[in-house]
């Protein structure tokens, strides 16, 4: 495996997505992983609070140096393999809320989180940041209690996280093998994108734009999300955040 080439596991500390790039820029190989059983800081996209009580989860970083043409494929990567450690643990169909949300019966079972540094056209490192609820009781937590899931929610059964963890790498260094093959993981993920056909709104929490409604009506080759706005204007939307029109 080159996921899982170095596994760093640590007890506690503030995020594993800045010890990992710490690691990175001291020249860590790639596929190094750095694994925490409770981080203080963790967080998700929008700079938004990762909830994630001590000895629940799981939560790594990994460390990946791609091409600059691959960046575009780590959050299917990631998505699918957490897809298919979901569906192996609990035996329950899942699906992804675009971009990156894998959910059970319509409540978000993890996070994702990527960020590269580039040089130019080079790229220097990438580190995949996942937030996967193992044995968190949503229930315990108010601000997540109602849009939340867990595998052991899903599964009624407490969860083994090494189990789990050694899965979902597995997973994950198998897709992130076709990409440094050349393959597409495109068709595979726009699969399972439940937001494709609906209509949405998007909205942009941390870039202060203006919110765009509209039909989300498929998936470029690079994971953007093409929505038909209501004039018949298209807009392809890179990132932000998709709620569904009531």
């Amino acid at each position: 495996m080159l996921i899982g080439t170095e596994i760093h596991h640590i007890i506690e500390t503030g995020s594993t997505m800045d010890d990992c790039r710490v690691l990175a820029k001291q020249g860590a190989p790639e596929g190094t992983v750095v694994s925490a059983n409770f981080q203080g800081r963790g967080r998700g996209r929008f700079k938004r609070t990762w909830v994630s009580p001590p000895g629940e989860n799981i939560q790594i970083s990994v460390l990946v140096r791609p091409r600059l043409s691959h960046l575009c494929y780590l959050n299917m990567a990631a998505t699918l393999a957490i897809s298919e450690t979901a569906l192996m643990i609990t035996s329950h169909i899942n699906d992804i809320k675009w971009p990156n949300d894998v959910q059970i019966n319509g409540k978000k079972l993890s996070g994702i989180l990527i960020e590269s540094e580039i040089s130019g056209s080079i790229v220097d490192f990438a580190i995949i940041g996942i937030g996967l609820n193992v044995n968190l009781d949503p229930g315990e937590h108010l601000e997540i209690s109602g849009t939340s899931t867990s595998l052991k929610e899903v599964a009624g059964t407490t969860i083994s996280r090494s189990y789990t963890l050694h899965f979902l790498l597995e997973r994950l260094d198998f897709y992130y093998r076709q990409i440094l093959e050349g393959k597409s993981l495109t068709s595979q993920w726009q699969s399972k994108i439940n937001t494709i056909g609906k209509e949405i709104t998007l909205s942009f929490p941390e870039a202060g734009k203006e919110q765009i409604k509209g039909t989300a009506n498929s998936i470029n080759e690079d994971g953007s999300l093409v929505v038909k706005k209501s004039d018949g204007s298209i807009f392809n939307a890179v990132a932000g955040e998709v709620t569904l029109q009531e």
